[in-house]
């Protein structure tokens, strides 16, 4: 286990250090990403009714493709919201295995 860290090594786990405590993974609550994921399911369900309700091209164009568009984004967001805490918790882990490590 006396093997030595290369230069590179070493300055990656310096700057996964240093952004460590700059990372705070209570930054979003767990259920953060669900509340995006259900606001966006919400709204394409709601802008669908709106339109089968009163059908025509006007309101395919005016209700249906933004409500489906706002839902999108609503879920891609709920997804990163959920990527980036995962990702924040994980590295705190690893930097403080590494700091048990290296001390």
């Amino acid at each position: 286990m006396d093997k030595m860290l290369t230069f590179k090594e070493k300055r990656y786990i310096e700057s996964l250090m240093k952004s460590s405590r700059n990372i705070d993974p209570l930054m979003w609550p767990n259920w953060g990403g669900w509340v995006a994921f259900m606001l966006g399911g919400a709204v394409i369900v709601y802008s669908c009714f709106l339109t089968v309700s009163n059908l025509s091209a006007e309101s395919i164009r005016l209700v249906l493709m933004p409500g489906i568009l706002t839902g999108m984004v609503l879920l891609v967001g709920g997804y990163w919201i959920q990527y980036m805490s995962r990702k924040a918790e994980s590295d705190k882990v690893l930097v403080g295995i590494l700091q048990k490590l290296l001390d």
